[in-house]
């Protein structure tokens, strides 16, 4: 085999600087595995690229499959890689190409060595020949090698010394291989044939040394055709014409068909069932006849269709084209195209636009759009524009193709447009049309505006509507800009302006600007805050801050905190100013924290002021004791300025918390805290509080759980402070926690409580019910005990089969005190056509409102579709998850 190593370098990664090696299609769940060597092998296939291949649902009849006698590899030096062996089909095969597919060659006895059977991979059943693209190439030539064939039944040859790789002229025209036919003889390059009389024996015989001529340098870049038969001149600058299974290899893509014509210049005609795929391999498109250009990478397709699976989260995007072009930038350009996610475009929708652009993983643009259900044109669009790509948390990418319409009580019937644009992926949004019967127009602008760079970050939101209900125009503007002046400083800018709360809904407008600038240092970190909120005549507040975090050492923190407030409205104004600074000291045996909080009031004095205050929290070690209590002391003189009252207080808080498993199986927890203080005027008052809860699985489907709650005040509740350490009232409850579950087939939950007063309280109940793996079912209210009170209300939720891919939700209660009447109900239905688009249809009883929405199911986010009056989300009514 060492021989056989030495010769086959690859072929289609010669022309951007990658090896080929010998002919296998990876299989799509192969894993990106280096070799010792340094070659490493192809990522895996994305699974619905394969069924892109074998699906054929539209465009022309299959390519016939005949496997190539090389496989891609890439290499991670300028060199080639060690372990490329020459295809055995090309190498023992007469008619390599012609193989069947399960390796019988029907030449036994013959003494030919038959190929073995192709190792078994995602594209085995695939209909079209298919050879994976290498990943980008690293910059600098490759060289094709002619493989040295092996006569029947004779050792392997010696190979032939490689010359140093240099460079080679550019030409615009391909570099012709022809697959080995006949009896085995070397594969040579532009087109020549092997000697007369070059047989096995020949091939035998000859020396090493005599091979070196056949070799072959390209340049990066080169285009190279593979085909079964060469007609015509080889030479570039020749018209020539290529047979059988052609293939041309390009740093961007592949195109393959039956034949191809070379006119001698630069364009490559292609045809015969002839199909593209991109580098990345998520995109092919089919055609009656591709022409290629090998200047400018670019082709043209007649009666082109195209799929892509990249950008599209479900199924795949179909589109076609009277005329189609792809350029060297991976961008599809039609004319008369039409586009749809559905299998079945004309049953489900489908778009017919007269131009579209499609940018994988990026974009679709339509241009005078028509948007179609079924046979019916239902909407026209002057410029439609579809993401492909993930919005993650910023939701302005999505944008609807279709309007919507509904109707509510206050507004009435209503029309919605969300035309969406995205001129790049740092700028993109889409404006919103809006129309009401009742109140209007309204016109609305959402953006997100990025720099190339990544320093600045601005998004703005704005809608605006000649409201005929208040007889004004309200606007609403939501800007907000993040910008990094420098490595260490950050701005933030925020403005919002609010005139339109709704319909029939009349306040004074708002204007809240907001901004911060953060500057970060190793050791310090600075902010400067500042807001500014007015609503009309009723206030206006102004707020200015400054925060310094500073690290002394790395057991000593110190942070400054400076605030100045103004509030002025027609009852009162005043302006305040709070200091408060805070330094941490850690050491080995406690945590201390030494706080000084004023604030400076000129009017309408509030709160407290601690000048200073001292906490101290030990660290203490209990050793093997499991439960030990935790202590926290605090000393400080404290002010009431509404009062003109002040002095010192000393505080000291235990804390001491028991879990342990009781019973047998029952888990127990239980908490103490005490809190004690003694103040600088004599008086001291405490207060302590207790919890415990039992946990008792009775059974395998039951389990009771109690809780007891408890507190206590100690002492005066408004000495010495009248505002300030306030004692809570006594008090102590009980609750009881009784579920019946198996696992989320049903669960029934009831509970009630007593607080200790003689008085009945209400058992709340909750039943949940899986009756099916698509059906729920929810019934939850409370009964009261007593003469006249009894069951009141309940809450019913259900979520039912409601045929094929549909699924119906309603949510009521149940009135028992009013005949059982039915109120605020809620209905929901959900149906998923063709596995492409789902239908959602709702009604809204208090709002006395219809909805009705259509979402795509392809695009990332579902961000296109429509709905009346909604926004499109398809989140259920009921809680999905019923275990215990």
């Amino acid at each position: 085999m060492k021989p056989r190593i030495a010769v086959a370098l690859a072929l289609v990664g010669a022309l951007a600087g990658q090896w080929i090696a010998p002919a296998r299609a990876l299989p799509a769940s192969a894993a990106v595995t280096p070799a010792a060597n340094g070659v490493e092998l192809l990522p895996p296939l994305d699974p619905r690229f394969v069924r892109l291949l074998k699906s054929r649902a539209c465009g022309p009849a299959t390519v016939r499959a005949t496997p190539l006698p090389f496989e891609v590899a890439q290499t991670a030096g300028s060199g080639p890689p060690a372990n490329a062996v020459a295809s055995p089909a090309a190498a023992a095969s007469p008619a390599a190409t012609n193989v069947p597919p399960n390796g019988d060659t029907g030449n036994e006895g013959t003494g030919a060595q038959a190929p073995p059977a192709p190792t078994p991979s995602a594209f085995a059943s695939a209909q079209g020949t298919f050879v994976p693209i290498p990943p980008v190439p690293p910059q600098g030539p490759s060289e094709i090698v002619p493989p040295t064939p092996r006569p029947t039944g004779s050792a392997l040859l010696s190979p032939p010394p490689l010359p140093t790789a240099t460079p080679s002229a550019s030409a615009s025209g391909p570099v012709f291989i022809v697959r080995p036919s006949g009896t085995p003889g070397p594969i040579t390059g532009r087109g020549e044939s092997p000697a007369p009389g070059a047989g096995a024996s020949a091939s035998a015989s000859a020396s090493p040394a005599a091979s070196p001529s056949l070799l072959r340098t390209l340049a990066p870049n080169e285009v190279v055709t593979v085909a079964d038969r060469l007609s015509g001149n080889s030479d570039r600058n020749q018209p020539s014409d290529l047979f059988g299974n052609v293939h041309i290899f390009y740093s961007e893509g592949q195109i393959v068909g039956d034949r191809a014509h070379y006119d001698g210049d630069h364009t490559i005609v292609v045809s015969g069932h002839a199909y593209l795929v991109n580098r990345v391999q998520s995109s092919i498109l089919y055609a009656d006849q591709i022409a290629f250009d090998t200047n400018t990478r670019h082709a043209t397709l007649v009666g082109g269709t195209g799929e892509t699976i990249e950008g599209v989260q479900r199924g795949k995007l179909h589109y076609t084209a009277k005329t189609l072009e792809t350029a060297s930038t991976g961008v599809s350009h039609g004319d008369r195209a039409s586009f749809t996610t559905c299998e079945n475009g004309h049953a489900g929708y489908h778009v017919e636009a007269r131009s579209i652009d499609v940018t994988p993983g990026s974009k679709l643009v339509a241009r005078k759009a028509v948007v179609f259900l079924g046979p019916t044109a239902i909407f026209y669009i002057p410029l439609l524009i579809i993401p492909l790509v993930e919005a993650g948390i910023e939701q302005r990418r999505q944008a609807s193709f279709l309007p919507l319409i509904g109707y509510n009580q206050i507004e009435g019937y209503f029309i919605k447009l969300r035309l969406g644009f995205a001129p790049s992926n740092t700028y993109y949004g889409y404006y919103r049309v809006e129309y009401f019967t009742k109140r209007g127009l309204g016109l609305g602008y959402n953006a997100v505006i990025g720099a190339k760079d990544g320093h600045r970050y601005t998004t703005i939101d704005s809608y605006s509507i000649n409201d005929r209900i208040q007889n004004a125009r309200n606007t609403n503007v939501n800007i907000q800009d993040t910008e990094n002046l420098t490595r260490r400083l950050r701005a933030q800018l925020g403005i919002q302006y609010q005139g339109d709360y709704g319909p029939a809904l009349t306040l004074p407008a708002t204007l809240n600007l907001t901004g911060s600038f953060v500057r970060s240092g190793p050791a310090s970190t600075e902010n400067v805050t500042f807001s500014r909120f007015v609503q009309g005549k009723l206030s206006d507040n102004l707020n200015l801050g400054f925060l310094d975090t500073l690290a002394l050492s790395r057991a000593i923190q110190q942070q400054v905190n400076l605030t100045y407030a103004r509030f002025n409205s027609p009852i009162s104004s005043s302006n305040t100013f709070h200091i408060q600074s805070n330094t941490h000291a850690f050491t080995k045996l406690a945590d201390f924290n030494l706080t000084y909080d004023k604030t400076d009031f000129n009017t309408n004095p509030f709160g407290y002021d601690r000048v200073p205050e001292l906490q101290v929290l030990p660290h203490l070690n209990y050793g093997a004791l499991k439960f030990g209590p935790q202590i926290q002391l605090t000393a400080g003189l404290y002010n009431e300025p509404q009062n003109h009252f002040n002095t010192t207080r000393f505080q000291g808080q235990f804390n001491e918390s028991v879990y342990a498993k009781v019973l047998g199986g029952s888990d127990f927890s239980a908490s103490y805290n005490l809190t004690q203080d003694y103040y600088g005027t004599g008086d001291a008052k405490a207060f302590d509080q207790q919890n415990a809860s039992l946990s008792t699985p009775l059974f395998n489907h039951v389990v009771n759980a109690i809780t007891y709650n408890e507190q206590h005040p100690i002492g005066p509740v408004n000495v010495p402070f009248q505002l300030f350490d306030r004692l809570s009232p006594a008090s102590h409850s009980a609750q009881d926690v009784l579920r019946f579950y198996n696992k989320d087939v049903y669960s029934l939950q009831l509970a009630t409580g007593t607080n200790f007063n003689r008085m009945a309280q209400p058992i709340n109940y909750q039943l949940n019910v899986r009756p099916s793996l698509r059906s729920y079912l929810v019934f939850g209210g409370y009964f009261t005990p007593g003469s006249g009170n009894g069951f009141n209300s309940t809450n019913v939720q259900a979520i039912t089969p409601f045929g094929k891919d549909t699924t119906l939700e309603f949510t009521t209660n149940i009135d028992w005190k009013n005949h059982n009447r039915l109120e605020n109900k809620n209905v929901y239905l959900n149906k998923i056509v063709d596995n492409c688009y789902a239908i959602q249809a709702a009604y809204n009883q208090d709002l006395k409102q219809f909805t009705f929405n259509i979402v795509i199911l392809a695009f990332p986010n579902n961000g296109a579709g429509f709905g009346f009056g909604g926004s499109g989300s398809s989140s259920p009514i009921i809680p999905q998850s019923f275990s215990f």
